[in-house]
């Protein structure tokens, strides 16, 4: 026993341990049944009395923690002999039937009536998370069906029942917490509000990205998948100011989202606004300086003949990386760098929107090529040909 904290389990376990551990009869199953339900009753009452007789409250928590402690030990004890499969056990197992519900309805109640006190962190009882598992398994099947026709990114959905997959297929010794079910059941309850709203929701990935930041889901895995999207983002934008402009309507999106009270994912780690928000300021940073430096410094190289000049082009970002995409798969230029060509041409070219072309976007358009471009650029070549036809 912890010492200085009174037990009150003390009856319960000597009713587990009476007699021969089996039921004989309809009879003696009621009469057990009451002796438990009588005991549980008391304790509860004791509970409740003896809250109010504690000044310290230090004391009160160790009080309620032991209780709780021991009462998912009975739990798991009974447990063992509850799932047994040998036909022999089958009146053990009855009688340890009646004791876990008793243990279960009063472990409820401890968690209802002194959350404050109840410890989240220790491990659940085995049958609690057997419960658990039974409902990730079957919720990720119904999850995963449900989102395979919404288009959605896929590393988000895959993020998301990480949690789940992580209860699911947990083994009895590895001790899963209060705390983990939880979080893995308000996750599962999340998604299924998620998809009952489907007819109201136009972009899935940005609705995904809200449940993580309501969740405060702080995982390393969360921030690395950020990085990688803002990166993206970042590769879109064709000047540093829409850079900028970029990563302060994200961070604008961040701060606005709603966070459920008194939840996170690592206890430990910061809040997951909190780290997204060191991250992208970083960058805004990052950004501001880099525009101050290129606003400051003209070009002044010894190998520009007119420091300060750029060709003009009265074309997107787009048009002009797919026109080099051709004249360089066509060998109309011949140099077999891009990484050369591709530095060049954001140094000494200017489109009708862009002052100043970003290398990793110009590079990304070069690839990328959308249908719109390709019409365009099209037209373009087209409305040459004739030029030459009427000359």
């Amino acid at each position: 026993m912890h010492p200085g904290v009174r037990y009150e389990l003390q009856e319960l376990e000597k009713l587990i341990s009476s007699g021969d551990q089996t039921i004989r009869d309809e009879k003696q199953h009621n009469a057990l049944k009451d002796a438990v339900g009588n005991e549980i009753e008391r304790i509860k009452q004791t509970f409740v009395h003896e809250v109010f007789s504690f000044e310290d409250e230090r004391h009160l928590e160790r009080y309620i923690q032991y209780h709780q402690q021991a009462l998912i030990r009975l739990m798991d004890k009974a447990a063992l002999f509850i799932h047994t499969e040998s036909p022999a056990d089958e009146k053990r197992k009855k009688f340890y039937e009646v004791f876990n519900a008793g243990l279960e309805e009063l472990l409820l109640f401890v968690e209802r009536h002194f959350a404050k006190y109840f410890d989240q962190d220790a491990k659940a009882p085995e049958g609690y998370i057997d419960m658990a598992r039974k409902d990730a398994r079957t919720n990720i099947r119904k999850i995963q069906k449900a989102f395979g026709a919404k288009e959605a990114d896929q590393r988000l959905v895959d993020l998301l029942l990480h949690i789940l997959k992580k209860v699911a297929d947990s083994k009895p010794d590895q001790g899963i917490t209060y705390r983990k079910v939880m979080y893995a059941k308000e996750v599962q309850k999340e998604l299924f509000r998620l998809i009952a709203r489907e007819s109201e929701i136009q972009d899935w990935d940005d609705e995904l990205r809200q449940v993580m930041y309501y969740l405060n889901y702080n995982s390393v895995k969360v921030l690395t998948y950020h990085a990688h999207y803002i990166s993206f983002l970042l590769d879109q934008s064709e000047t540093r100011a829409e850079k900028i402009e970029t990563l302060s309507f994200v961070l604008k999106k961040i701060n606005q989202s709603q966070v459920k009270p008194g939840i996170r994912y690592n206890q430990n780690g910061s809040p997951l606004k909190d780290q997204l928000n060191i991250y992208i300021t970083e960058e805004i940073d990052y950004q501001e300086r880099l525009q101050q430096l290129s606003n400051s410094s003209p070009d002044r190289s010894p190998d520009s003949f007119l420091p300060g000049f750029k060709l003009k082009f009265d074309a997107s970002v787009s048009q002009l990386a797919y026109l080099l995409r051709i004249f360089m798969e066509t060998k109309f230029i011949i140099n077999n760098n891009l990484t050369q060509v591709l530095h060049f041409l954001v140094k000494y070219v200017t489109t009708k929107r862009s002052e100043a072309i970003s290398y990793g976007s110009f590079r990304s358009k070069f690839y990328t090529v959308e249908s719109g471009t390709r019409e365009s650029v099209r037209n373009m070549l087209v409305s040459m040909i004739q030029y030459i036809d009427r000359a």
